[in-house]
């Protein structure tokens, strides 16, 4: 009886020292969370820093700015803060302008294509009563934000293929476009969703050309590339995957749970109310496209621009290394 109480003793110990020892190792490697490394551990606990302009590119992935724990999301508006962000290296995720990132490939290879999101979510839009087609803008004058961004060109684009000639006038944000348009309802505006939605609430006689489906018939191209997500060249192939399956699994949530991730949406203060989201989330357009799946698609959209101006995208069409592979 002695002997079997001894043993029983000894057990004991020994699970309350393993015990001991796995709180120690959790507790030690719950400290080593930060927000600004970006190296990973057997246990990653890296939170990365994401930017993400507001609208349509912040409505992909809110499911991962809905885990603290695993991003740092920086919501922005217009594109200075993209381009100053690639530059500096300041955030390990950047959504942006397909063409911006390639562009800027060129000169820093900071940054790698990883994957498209957006596949056109861009619109003009009036309130004048007559008709209103690309025709009708012959000659008008267009406010567009994002000079020499995707939407800009892609306007620009199916003008110069229609034969029509319109004036620019260029502002930094859509947001402050729509404003323009709100204190003038006959000014013709380039505008995208969700900003789309918060005019129609109001305005539901609104005028709009659907930029994708005249992209459609001058192109013969279903689509473009629109936006896209780019990852520092120094992250591992493991962050950079892990980040992947994490949008990939955001937008299909997106799409599937409009409703609920409208809310989301509101919760997590993109600026627009709940139904606005609810009517914007299917004219976004978003679609998960891993960088070598998209690859065709871009290369054909990049042509395009190079017709236009090869500086669009630095030049010439971006090199192998650009694309991510996750075998490199």
């Amino acid at each position: 009886m002695k002997k079997l109480l001894s043993v029983a003793v000894v057990f004991v110990s020994i699970v309350m020292i393993i015990g001991c020892t796995n709180t120690t190792a959790t507790t030690s490697s719950t400290s080593t969370v930060s927000s600004s490394t970006t190296t990973t551990s057997e246990v990653d606990n890296t939170v990365y820093s994401v930017m993400v302009p507001n609208g349509g590119p912040a409505v992909a992935q809110m499911y991962m700015q809905n885990q603290p724990d695993k991003y740092a999301v920086d919501v922005v508006n217009g594109p200075d803060p993209l381009v100053a962000a690639f530059g500096s290296g300041s955030h390990d995720f950047i959504f942006a302008g397909t063409n911006l990132g390639a562009k800027l490939y060129t000169s820093n290879q900071a940054y790698i294509f990883i994957a498209v999101f957006t596949l056109g979510n861009s619109y003009l839009v009036t309130q004048t009563g007559e008709d209103f087609t690309l025709a009708s803008l012959e000659g008008k004058e267009i406010i567009v934000f994002g000079q020499n961004a995707t939407s800009d060109i892609v306007l620009r684009y199916i003008l110069s293929e229609s034969g029509i000639n319109c004036t620019f006038t260029y502002v930094d944000s859509v947001a402050t476009a729509t404003s323009l348009w709100v204190a003038d309802h006959s000014k013709i505006i380039l505008t995208a969703e969700p900003s789309l939605s918060v005019l129609l609430g109001s305005n539901p006689d609104l005028d709009i050309i659907d930029l994708q489906t005249e992209y459609s018939l001058v192109s013969g191209f279903d689509s473009y590339p629109q936006a896209s997500v780019f990852a520092k060249t120094t992250l591992s192939n493991e962050a950079i995957n892990q980040f992947l399956t994490d949008l990939e699994a955001s937008i299909n949530l997106v799409n599937s749970n409009v409703a609920a991730s409208a809310q989301l949406g509101e919760e997590l203060g993109f600026g627009f109310t709940s139904s606005v989201l609810e009517n914007s989330i299917p004219n976004n357009h978003l679609s998960f496209i891993s960088a070598l799946d998209a690859r065709s698609n871009l290369e054909s959209y990049f042509n395009i621009l190079i017709d236009i101006n090869p500086a669009l995208i630095g030049g010439a069409l971006p090199v192998d290394a650009f694309y991510y592979n996750p075998s490199r």
